[in-house]
């Protein structure tokens, strides 16, 4: 049968007005952008320092950007929750979400069929800070060091109780690598946020508390947590007193990234216009600032350079995971 030269030439044009309405739609969009309140998802809970970062950082975009961003907590399943939203949200820049690395690189792989994302949903943005890990127990806590908490261990491991933010997550993993480092077992627990681990720690519930220096830095200095280690290359400056694992014996080194994401199918446009307020956001004195008022260490990784970054380290852990797999603890 042939086809009408009438009505190829009727469906060569009707797809060319297709794709030109597709666009003009979506410059339009970019144009009027934005024209309403944006949500930013935490995937954890309010208080801890991933929100405490999102407020600070809102405060500031809203001045660049002219519109509200409004911070929305989504705790659970160690962020998962938080991050199938924002990879399931329409791809129209008024819902963006923070970050956490490596956290949200290794569930993709680590919990298989169950997990409700993958890399290939979200469009990482920037990174904005990069906190070291820490192992924490409160100031009447027996363990001076190290080498007493792994001691004490060996010794009852079942009455030994160490925190951690989820699975898979930076201090769950530094954790892991302290334990393999020691040759012991750690009996965890998880919890859905920083506050509620701390509060934990100061109440006798756990022994110890794996975190990132920002989140133990007031309670050390306050004098009601003890820093047993600093997993990082040197020591914290705001706690100069607290050694590395390094210094003790133990080759760990572990941090956490925090930054921000975008549904995978956000237009250019909106993608490069939320980048250029971030940038702005994170060269703002101010905001740097406060960043080193609560020991958050600015790290700003931009664009593809941090998309390759994610991606990277979700090629590194994941050939980890497979020579050998961390258990679900």
């Amino acid at each position: 049968m042939k086809t009408h030269p009438m009505s190829v030439r009727k469906a060569v044009l009707g797809s060319m007005a297709t794709l030109l309405v597709s666009g003009l739609s979506t410059s339009a969009l970019a144009a009027d952008y934005p024209s309403k309140p944006i949500q930013m998802i935490v995937a954890f809970g309010a208080g801890g320092s991933t929100d405490t970062m999102a407020r600070i950082f809102a405060k500031y975009a809203e001045e660049e950007i002219g519109e509200r961003l409004v911070v929305v907590n989504r705790p659970g399943a160690g962020g998962e929750l938080g991050w199938v939203h924002l990879a399931n949200a329409a791809p129209d820049g008024y819902t963006i979400g923070l970050i956490n690395s490596p956290v949200v690189e290794v569930y993709p792989f680590t919990r298989g069929e169950t997990v409700g994302y993958s890399l290939e949903d979200i469009r990482p943005l920037a990174n904005v800070v990069t906190d070291p890990g820490m192992l924490v127990v409160a100031t009447n806590s027996p363990y001076q060091t190290l080498d007493d908490f792994v001691a004490a261990v060996k010794d009852d491991p079942k009455s030994i109780i160490v925190s951690h933010e989820g699975v898979g997550g930076d201090d769950h993993l530094a954790a892991l690598n302290f334990a393999a480092e020691a040759d012991i077992d750690l009996n965890f627990v998880a919890y859905s946020g920083n506050a509620e681990a701390t509060a934990s720690l100061l109440g006798g519930h756990i022994t110890a508390f794996a975190g990132n220096m920002s989140e133990a830095v007031t309670q050390i200095q306050e004098g009601k947590a003890r820093g047993l280690a600093i997993w990082s290359e040197e020591r914290g400056e705001p706690i100069p007193d607290v050694p590395t694992g390094h210094e003790q014996g133990y080759d760990v080194l572990a941090a956490a990234s925090r930054g921000f994401a975008v549904p995978a199918d956000v237009p250019q446009e909106i993608y490069d216009t939320l980048l250029d307020v971030t940038r702005k956001v994170v060269e703002n004195p101010e905001f740097r600032a406060e960043m080193n008022r609560l020991n958050m260490s600015v790290n700003p990784i931009y664009g593809q350079e941090y998309v390759d970054f994610i991606h990277d380290s979700h090629d590194r852990l994941k050939m980890l995971w497979e020579q050998d797999p961390w258990s679900e603890q």
